[in-house]
C-alpha cells in the first residue's frame, strides 16, 4: 500500500473549511399569479446562518401559527440535507413549508439590502429577552397583513378569491399574502424602518404615516430589478420601455385581482392619480413619494442605457420593429439592475440624514441628495438630479430651502465645525474599531457563528414603549451614553435642542460605508429625541405627543458634521427655526382637526376614544385594512 506524501513542516492536516456567505432559496419573484412561467421562479442567495427548524435564524424568527384552525403547521429545517442540496423547496401554493421559506427568504433579503446601504447590521431583537422578529405566514383568515409593534411580528392574512375578475386566479382560491414578495417586502420595511426611525409611526404630518407606506412599497418595487429572469423578460416584452405597466413596476398583483380591483394594487407609475395637496389617506400620498422617487429612476434608466440603444442601432437611438435581441434585453437588464440597487442604496441610505421625529416628503429629498453627495460628491450619472426633477414634478418642496439646486437642498454643514472632547473622540474611536472588528470576524463553528457587519445599536429609550435598558446597553458603553447627552446639553443651542425639557439619547451607530471611489466613509450617527411632557396637547391632538430632535453626524475624526433638527418651539431658537417649530405645532393641530372633521364617529366618542383617537386611525393595521383589503 502506498504511503501518504509527507506534507511540507507546519501545514495543518485538517483545514477547517469556513461557511458559505450565501444560502441559496427558491422563492416566487412577484407572487403565484404566473407560477407556470420560469420567470415567474427565482433564486435568492440569503446571507448564510445556522438554523434551527422554523426557520429560526439571529435575526428573524418564522412561527407558523394559524389563528384560524387554531393549529400549528410542520416546520421547514432549511439545515436538512436534503433541502440544502436543491436550494430550498420548489415553490408550492400548496406546501405551508415553502410558504416559510417564502417569508424567511424575502425578509432575509430586504434586511441585507438595509444592511449594506447603511453600513451596518440592523438589530430586530427587541426586549429584555431579546426577542426575534416574528413571522407568522397564516396569522388570521383576512384581506390583511401588517406590522404589529406591540407583538413585534409581521402577520400575514390568507382569504378567498372573489368571484369577478381574478385574472389568472380561480373563482374562490385561497389567497395567501405571505406568497406575494411585494407584501412582505412592504412589510418587512414597516418593521425595521421602525426599528431605525420609532417615531416616524406618529401621525405628526399628513406625510408620516404616508413616508412609512411610500417607502415601504419603494423597497419592494427596487428589488424586482434584482431577479435577473424576470428582469430580462420584462424588458423584452417592453422592448425596453419601462414606462410600459409590467410586472416590474407593480405590486401585489394577485392580491388586487383577488380582491376585485381588475388589477394590481399598487404601481410605481404615474397614473394622473391625485396631486399631493388632494391626496389625504396614507396610501393615496405615499404613491407620490414613489411616483417622484421612480420617476427620478427612470430619468437614469434612460440616461445610463442610451449608449447601448445607439451601439445596437448604429447611431440611430431607435430600436426597429420586433422582438429585442437577447443579448441586448440581457445587457440591459445588468445595466437596470446596477441603476435600480443604487436608488435603492440612496433611499435606505437617506434615512440616517433625516430628523428623528415628524418626517415630511421634503425632508426625504433632502436626505437623499446629502446621503448621496457624502458618498459620491462629483454625481457623475445625474442621479441627484433626476430624483431631485421628479419631486419637483410632484409638486414636493421643502421647507428651508432657496431653491431646489443641490447646494441648497443639502442639509447645511456647521458653520463652525464642533470636535468632540477628547475623552469622547477617545472612546468613539475604541468603539468603531471593535465594530469594525466584529464585522470582519467569520468562524467555521456553527456554535461561534459571528455575523460580519456591526449591529444596529438603539440606545437609551424615551420611555417604556421606546424600548428597554438592555437593549441600550448592547454595544455602546455607559460611558459613550452619558458623554454624547453631556455634549448635547453643553450645545443646546448649535443642535437645536430645548434647555427646558430633557435630552433622550434615542440611538448612536457607527457605520462603514465604500464610496464609488472605493474610499471608505465612517462615521457615527446619534439620534437626540425630546418630548413636551406636560400634556398641554394631549386633547387636542388625540395622543399625539409633542416631540422635537436632532440627529447629529460625526466623522471618523470625532468632528460633527451635521446636525438635522425638529426643535421644539422655544426662546432657545433663532433664524427661521424660531418661526418654523411653532408653526409646526399648529400644522399637527390642523391636521388633527381636519381628519376629525372626516371621523363620522368623531361626535361619539368618549374621553379614553378622543384621548387616543390618532393613533388608532393611524396604526399600521387600521390603515392596512384599507388596501391590503
Amino acid at each position: 500500500m502506498a504511503k501518504a506524501p509527507e506534507l511540507p513542516a507546519g501545514t495543518p492536516r485538517e483545514r477547517p473549511i469556513p461557511w458559505p456567505a450565501t444560502r441559496p432559496l427558491r422563492i416566487y419573484t412577484t407572487d403565484p399569479t404566473r407560477g407556470y412561467e420560469p420567470a415567474a421562479r427565482t433564486t435568492l442567495e440569503v446571507e448564510f446562518e445556522p438554523l434551527k427548524p422554523g426557520p429560526v435564524g439571529d435575526r428573524i424568527e418564522v412561527v407558523d401559527y394559524d389563528g384560524y384552525v387554531q393549529a400549528y403547521y410542520p416546520q421547514i429545517d432549511l439545515d436538512d440535507p436534503a433541502i440544502l442540496m436543491q436550494g430550498g423547496l420548489q415553490p408550492s401554493e400548496a406546501d405551508p413549508r415553502f410558504h416559510q421559506q417564502m417569508v424567511y427568504a424575502v425578509a432575509s433579503r430586504t434586511l441585507a439590502n438595509f444592511d449594506r446601504a447603511l453600513g451596518r447590521r440592523i438589530s430586530m431583537r427587541k426586549g429584555s429577552k431579546r426577542k426575534r422578529l416574528r413571522i407568522l405566514p397564516h396569522a388570521f383568515r383576512g384581506r390583511n397583513a401588517f406590522y404589529d409593534r406591540d407583538l413585534h411580528a409581521l402577520l400575514f392574512g390568507y382569504f378567498a378569491a372573489d368571484a369577478g375578475d381574478v385574472g389568472t386566479n380561480l373563482p374562490g382560491q385561497t389567497i395567501y399574502s405571505c406568497l406575494s414578495h411585494d407584501i412582505i417586502a412592504h412589510e418587512m420595511t414597516h418593521a425595521v424602518l421602525d426599528r431605525l426611525k420609532r417615531y416616524f409611526l406618529e401621525p405628526s404630518n399628513p406625510d408620516a404615516p404616508a413616508f412609512h407606506e411610500g417607502f415601504a412599497d419603494l423597497v419592494a418595487l427596487f428589488q424586482h430589478f434584482s431577479f435577473p429572469d424576470l428582469l430580462a423578460a420584462e424588458i423584452r416584452k417592453t422592448r425596453a420601455d419601462l414606462r410600459k405597466p409590467t410586472l416590474l413596476v407593480d405590486l401585489a398583483r394577485q392580491f388586487g385581482f383577488a380582491t376585485g380591483e381588475g388589477k394590481s394594487l399598487r404601481t410605481a407609475l404615474d397614473d394622473g392619480g391625485a396631486s399631493l395637496d388632494q391626496a389625504t389617506e396614507a396610501h393615496d400620498r405615499g404613491a407620490v413619494l414613489v411616483a417622484a422617487v421612480f420617476d427620478g429612476f427612470l430619468t437614469s434608466y434612460a440616461e445610463r442605457t442610451r449608449d447601448l440603444i445607439l451601439i445596437a442601432t448604429d447611431g440611430r437611438g431607435e430600436l426597429p420593429p420586433g422582438d429585442l435581441s437577447p443579448y441586448l434585453a440581457n445587457r440591459l437588464a445588468v445595466e437596470t439592475a446596477r441603476i435600480a440597487q443604487s436608488h435603492l442604496s440612496i433611499c435606505i441610505r437617506a434615512l440616517d440624514y433625516l430628523p428623528p421625529v415628524d418626517v415630511t416628503f421634503g425632508d426625504y429629498l433632502r436626505a437623499l441628495v446629502t446621503a448621496d453627495f457624502e458618498l459620491n460628491p462629483g454625481d457623475n450619472t445625474g442621479q441627484r438630479a433626476a430624483l431631485i426633477e421628479g419631486f419637483r414634478r410632484r409638486g414636493i418642496h421643502p421647507t428651508g430651502v432657496i431653491s431646489l439646486a443641490e447646494e441648497s437642498l443639502r442639509w447645511p454643514i456647521a458653520d463652525n465645525p464642533m470636535a468632540l472632547p477628547r475623552k469622547l473622540r477617545s472612546a468613539l474611536s475604541r468603539y468603531l474599531a471593535a465594530e469594525a472588528a466584529s464585522a470582519t470576524q467569520t468562524s467555521t463553528d456553527p456554535r461561534l457563528f459571528v455575523r460580519r457587519a456591526p449591529p444596529d445599536n438603539p440606545a437609551i429609550p424615551e420611555d417604556t414603549e421606546a424600548g428597554d435598558d438592555s437593549e441600550a446597553r448592547r454595544g455602546v458603553s455607559r460611558e459613550i451614553r452619558d458623554a454624547l447627552v453631556t455634549f448635547a446639553q453643553d450645545h443646546l443651542k448649535e443642535l437645536m435642542l430645548s434647555p427646558d425639557f430633557p435630552i433622550y439619547l434615542y440611538s448612536v451607530n457607527g457605520v462603514f460605508r465604500t464610496a464609488p471611489t472605493g474610499q471608505p466613509v465612517i462615521e457615527i450617527i446619534a439620534q437626540f429625541v425630546q418630548t413636551n411632557p406636560t400634556g398641554e396637547f394631549d386633547a387636542i391632538l388625540g395622543g399625539i405627543k409633542v416631540r422635537g430632535g436632532t440627529t447629529i453626524v460625526i466623522g471618523a475624526d470625532g468632528v460633527l458634521s451635521y446636525a438635522i433638527g425638529k426643535p421644539l418651539p422655544g426662546p432657545h431658537l433663532v433664524g427661521s427655526m424660531a418661526v418654523e417649530a411653532p408653526a409646526r405645532v399648529q400644522a399637527l393641530k390642523r391636521y388633527v382637526s381636519a381628519l376629525d372633521a372626516r371621523d363620522p364617529l368623531f361626535p361619539y366618542m368618549g374621553d379614553a376614544q378622543l384621548a387616543q383617537r390618532m393613533n388608532v386611525r393611524m396604526s399600521l393595521r387600521s390603515l392596512h385594512r384599507e388596501r391590503w383589503r
